[in-house]
């Protein structure tokens, strides 16, 4: 009767423990995959900032062109 209790115990100890230890894989390979998403979000807006700014340096040096045709 001991040595039943024994191999129950142990092999649901067992289980316990792989179903332990696949859950943190899990929760691993998911925050992995969050951040490579977030890496590719912040370099997306990173690179719309860049144009908003290459944009802003080129708008004043258009503006007195349009003027000059204009007159």
């Amino acid at each position: 009767m001991e040595e039943k209790l024994s191999r129950y115990v142990r092999r649901h100890m067992m289980t316990v423990l792989i179903a332990v230890l696949s859950s943190f894989l899990l929760l691993f390979l998911g925050e992995f995959l969050l951040y490579k998403k977030i890496m590719v979000v912040n370099r997306m807006v990173s690179e719309g900032l860049m144009q908003i700014k290459e944009i802003n340096k080129v708008k004043p040096t258009l503006i007195p062109t349009l003027k000059i045709l204009k007159k």
